[in-house]
């Protein structure tokens, strides 16, 4: 069968990206590769002679979105075209995939994602030269001035509902040397926003015995010229120290905006999914937090519907949200995944008590939300522009611009729009709030 790769002239590639940022990480790696190799990225799927989709496989559902969009690329492209499966998905499943998508031409697990360019020649008949692109290379599927800094791999907490450590194995730490150098590359490449990612942040070089290494780290992020902002992403409470993280946000580029998921903050819960806190651990970290923090802007994650979950623990989970107003919260369904210790557990609530929890747990933090942005109505902050918009796009006549506040992390807390002076994308402009509806902020600079 005739590939397009065998066609004369420079191959192109389409990712479909699914799943977490680490993920994304991974897709840039294996992008950049790809382009080192003489490859160049397609605006258009139907005009890519490789087409790839980065799965997830964290939950059921997620597996689920990964085999429906894989499916739906199949269904969709022409048979000259390739179809790579790489990730999560196909770690987790490895033969099994094979069997079930004879469609796809490449199956490659995480750790092998970075060979996208040799799996694709050896198919095409078309051996990859590999250019002077150098190792470490991202080509960003983020917008320019953001970036993902993944300073970490795996995990070792080894919660019971978890199937991160089957899928990415024990935490595995990078050296400070090789994040630096990273984050200098970024910066020179345009970016202004470093997001920090790995699936427990806090555990940072704790494979190596040393505890807390991530606070001086933020110091040698911020002495990078370029780097404006720095975010924290996925920081476990039972790590945070309030008083270091408070000084690192004042003599440091970091935000004081944090994600700390916690999952729940009933003892019962908590014991049973390996946690290793109390609730009580939780409402002190707030308290010193929002103590020690001018500014904060905290965001969670929480859990509903794992085994054992009784109408008290969830009374105590939201008794919990409404005190505490924590600004974002990420609301999950807990699912039995294969392999691990939670899917054995005995006592889960029925499909219809869960579906009532998590209608109340988003209807209950949709209120909070609207809020707590209404009342930040007069008040001027920096905003970093992400993009430009046309009249059709904009919310409201006169806006120009989408941007963020501090407060509000890519992809997943709403954003600002901006009417006024609006420069391009990167750069930080003051604007004073107008109002707000649902998620969003609008304001005007000015």
């Amino acid at each position: 069968m005739k590939r397009a790769c065998d066609v004369p002239g420079t191959p192109t590639y389409f990712f479909y990206n699914l799943g977490c940022p680490k993920n994304l990480v991974d897709a840039e790696v294996a992008a950049a590769r790809l382009e080192d190799a003489g490859w160049r990225r397609s605006r258009d799927p139907r005009d890519a002679d490789l087409l790839v989709v980065t799965t997830c496989a964290f939950i059921t559902a997620a597996e689920e979105e990964s085999i429906e969009q894989v499916l739906e690329v199949a269904a969709a492209k022409d048979e000259a075209q390739l179809l790579a499966v790489v990730g999560c998905l196909v770690s987790r499943e490895g033969r099994r995939l094979e069997r079930l998508l004879p469609e796809v031409d490449i199956f490659l697990d995480v750790a092998s994602m970075d060979r996208l360019p040799e799996a694709a020649g050896e198919i095409s008949g078309r051996p990859p030269v590999f250019g002077p692109g150098g190792a470490g290379r991202r080509a960003l599927f983020t917008p320019s001035h953001i970036a993902y800094l993944k300073i970490a791999e795996g995990c070792s907490n080894r919660c019971s509902y978890c199937t991160i450590p089957s899928i990415r194995g024990p935490l595995t730490s990078r050296p400070q040397a090789g994040i630096a150098v990273e984050a200098g590359a970024l910066a020179a490449a345009g970016v202004r926003e470093l997001v920090l990612v790995a699936q427990d942040t806090t555990s940072w070089r704790r494979d190596h015995g040393e505890d807390g290494a991530l606070y001086p780290l933020m110091d040698t992020l911020s002495a990078i010229e370029g780097i404006e902002w720095i975010r924290l992403m996925y920081l476990h409470p039972a790590r945070v120290d309030p008083g270091r993280l408070a000084a690192a946000i004042r003599r440091t580029k970091l935000l004081p905006y944090l994600d700390i998921p916690i999952q729940h903050v009933s003892d019962r819960v908590l014991g049973r999914m390996g946690r290793g806190y109390r609730g009580a651990a939780i409402e002190r970290l707030v308290g010193e937090l929002r103590s020690a923090v001018d500014g904060l802007v905290l965001r969670t994650t929480v859990m509903t519907g794992f085994p054992g979950e009784t109408e008290d623990d969830f009374r105590t989970l939201v008794d919990f949200i409404e005190r505490s107003r924590i600004d974002h919260v990420g609301i999950f369904r807990w699912s039995p995944e294969r392999g691990t210790p939670a899917a054995r557990l005995r006592g889960r609530p029925s499909e219809e008590t869960t579906r009532r929890r998590l209608e109340e747990l988003s209807s209950l933090q949709i209120d909070l939300a609207e809020e707590l942005l209404a009342g930040m109505r007069g008040r001027s902050m920096e905003v970093m522009i992400d993009r430009l918009v046309g009249p059709d796009e904009s919310p409201a006549e006169g806006f120009r611009a989408e941007g963020r506040w501090y407060g509000q992390a890519p992809d997943i807390d709403g954003v600002t729009w901006v009417r006024g002076t609006a420069p391009g994308p990167g750069v930080r402009v003051v604007a004073r709030v107008e109002g707000s509806e649902a998620l969003d902020l609008f304001a005007v600079t000015g």
